[in-house]
């Protein structure tokens, strides 16, 4: 690699970039710019096309209101089919070719050259037509297109004018034509319904018919009355039979057909022979049998309910016999009574027949008689709607947009289309772009090594910046320093929980000291200038004295590592054999030999800056915030602190209270070790 001034080299790169940005902008505007000019010039010289719109409501004599009828209460679609037929056969009309040749006489007469639309004109008239009946209503959209602003709104307004005209002359023609027939048809059908009258009215007086109701008649309604007088008797003689058959079995079987309800002194009977059955079950519970068979009072009581018994059994049969007595005689009075209306419908069963047949024929001649009528009154409404003025009963068209000559093109959309325009030339001009910079790649820049003066071995300097040589003062690099150059600041190595415990068992007693205050957040100068009066074990804090004065957190597990106390409170927790300070060099030296006994991979990058900055990534991995990371560690370099904000989790921080300050390596005592 060779060397290059810094100067000379960046003034180079500045001089290439600012060439870089000049071509760029060069090639981007160029082909921008004749983009945007060839397509605006194409989009703004296309001709403009103008658009006139009407709507017109047409109703065509097939669904014209008769008087007194409004278009508020009868909707399109109640019409009927040939309604709708005749509708889109108007709407059909309205471009057929005899209605824009009368349009055509008009645009000419009043000045409107046609000579551009073609040798045909009337074909071009069509084709700049377009006509839409809007589903559900009577309302058609007339649409006309043309180079001429004026022209297509002249032909929508000639439309109008002319379809008016035809409708007036159509109906003219078919008004006389019409009102003869139906004139012709009433006369006729008021003929018929005289003589079917005269015809009905003669047959009743004929036949005596007194009513076209069946229950209005004499003989139908006599002979309905004895039909339904024989279904009754029919009835109460099965009753009547059914009655005397079952008394006859029940007597013959010894059964009572007597109820005691039925009979009062049947019923007075049994309540007394029921009482003198009560008196002697109660004497039986009271005595004996053989003391009842002599008492007189109990026999007289045997004999009282055995003559009630005989009075009971002799009633039954009284009863019973007149019960079939009266069965009997209710039979015979049923079938009398049967026989006799079964002779008068026989009698008078001819006779209905006759009048029934009469009837029928009367029925049917009014049926015809109503059926005329019908159609006389039809034909009569038919008849007044015809008299009806003609401004009711005539097609009717009604203009609800008139169209006007349009103030903006219809088309081609001229804004619209600039846009696109502008925005394809932006794509194309970035696509020139890149590929103008795809082929004017720069060569690859050589090496650069800037030579500082260092010192033997390298560390971290106070201020924490990793794996950079010690400089002289006035030629020191921090980590802002590598920012500013380009260099993405790096971090010193970081020890997991296990090395770190490993660490602290294989080291010596000055080792797990240093490393005890290192993994709390102290820099290797501020480990090594700790003394004893800075120790508080009672309230668990180390002070840290210096631009960055600061309690640190100490936990009961790190007191013991720290080591005995000495006598003197000023003498320093790290010292040599003398009692003089450690170097820097020399715990770096002693962290090394402990890493290497523990048999931590990469023993070599185990170095005082690693162990704080093990400590200080377990915090801010934790989410703690930035400000009491600092208060507990001090201050850091803004190198530092974008280095180390990138490894905190994303999302709001924790408070103070909620981190765990105390590494997990120095939770707890290790074994062999007490408090001091």
């Amino acid at each position: 690699m060779r060397r290059i001034d810094p100067d000379d080299l960046s003034a180079a790169f500045d001089a290439e970039t600012r060439r870089a940005n000049r071509r760029r902008l060069l090639v981007f505007l160029a082909v921008f710019v004749l983009a945007a000019a060839v397509g605006l010039t194409w989009d703004f010289m296309r001709p403009a096309q103008y658009r006139a719109t009407a709507r017109l409501q047409i109703t065509p004599p097939s669904t014209t209101l008769a008087p007194g009828v409004t278009t508020a209460t009868v909707r399109v679609e109640t019409a009927p089919a040939d309604a709708r037929q005749a509708f889109l056969t108007e709407v059909q009309t309205l471009s057929s070719r005899p209605i824009i040749e009368r349009v055509a006489a008009r645009l000419r007469s009043s000045g409107h050259e046609l000579g551009p639309l073609g040798l045909d004109p009337i074909l071009g008239l069509q084709s700049t037509l377009a006509v839409h009946a809007v589903e559900g209503t009577q309302v058609v959209e007339l649409s006309a297109v043309g180079s001429d602003p004026e022209l297509p709104a002249a032909l929508l307004v000639g439309i109008g004018e002319v379809y008016r005209e035809h409708l007036a002359r159509a109906y003219r023609d078919s008004t006389t034509e019409a009102a003869a027939g139906v004139d012709a048809e009433v006369a006729r059908l008021d003929d018929a319904v005289a003589a079917k009258r005269r015809a009905v009215e003669g047959f009743r007086v004929r036949y005596s018919i007194v009513s076209p109701e069946r229950e209005e008649n004499s003989v139908l309604a006599e002979m309905q009355g004895l039909t339904s007088a024989q279904k009754d008797a029919s009835k109460r003689l099965t009753e009547a039979e059914g009655r005397v058959e079952a008394l006859r079995a029940a007597a013959a079987e010894g059964k009572g057909v007597v109820r005691a309800k039925d009979n009062p002194t049947l019923a007075a009977l049994e309540a007394r022979a029921s009482q003198l059955r009560e008196e002697l079950r109660e004497l039986g519970r009271r005595y004996t049998q053989a003391y009842l068979d002599m008492d007189p009072q109990a026999r007289a009581l045997r004999v009282r309910l055995s003559e009630l018994d005989e009075q009971i059994g002799a009633q039954r049969k009284v009863s019973q016999s007149s019960a079939l007595d009266e069965a009997e005689q209710e039979l015979a009075a049923a079938r009398e009574s049967a026989r006799r209306l079964q002779q008068q419908i026989a009698a008078g069963k001819q006779q209905v027949g006759t009048f029934a047949a009469r009837f029928s024929q009367y029925k049917a001649l009014q049926d015809e008689l109503t059926q005329l009528e019908k159609a006389y009154q039809d034909a009569l409404q038919r008849k007044v709607r015809l008299e009806a003025t003609q401004r009711s009963r005539a097609p009717a068209l009604q203009i609800l947009e008139q169209a006007v000559i349009p103030k903006e093109p219809w088309r081609p959309p001229y804004r619209r289309d600039a846009a696109l325009v502008l925005a394809a030339a932006l794509a194309l001009a970035l696509g020139a772009m890149w590929l103008v910079e795809l082929f004017n790649r720069p060569a690859p820049r050589p090496s650069v090594l800037v030579t500082q003066p260092v010192v033997a071995a390298t560390v971290l300097t106070e201020r924490g910046a990793a794996a950079l040589p010690r400089a002289v003062p006035d030629a020191r690099l921090t980590l802002d320093d590598r920012a500013r150059l380009g260099a993405t600041p790096s971090l010193p190595r970081e020890l997991t929980t296990d090395e770190a415990l490993a660490l602290l068992r294989s080291a010596d007693a000055d080792v797990r000291c240093a490393a005890a205050l290192l993994l709390c957040g102290l820099s290797a100068d501020e480990a090594l200038a700790v003394r004893w009066n800075d120790v508080d074990a009672e309230r668990g804090f180390v002070r840290v004295e210096g631009t960055q004065s600061r309690h640190v957190p100490l936990a009961a597990g790190t007191r013991p590592l720290l080591g005995t106390r000495a006598a003197d409170g000023s003498t320093r927790l790290l010292h040599d054999a003398a009692g003089a300070a450690l170097d820097v060099q020399v715990l770096a030296t002693k962290l090394l030999v402990a890493a290497h006994d523990a048999g931590l991979e990469r023993a070599h990058e185990v170095r005082p800056e690693a162990l704080r900055h093990t400590y200080l990534a377990y915090v801010v991995r934790q989410g703690a915030r930035l400000a009491d990371v600092m208060r507990v560690a001090g201050m850091f370099e803004p190198g530092q602190l974008s280095a180390y904000s990138q490894l905190a989790p994303s999302g709001s921080k924790l408070d103070a209270d909620a981190v765990q300050w105390t590494f997990p390596a120095l939770r707890e005592p290790l074994p062999g070790q007490t408090a001091a």
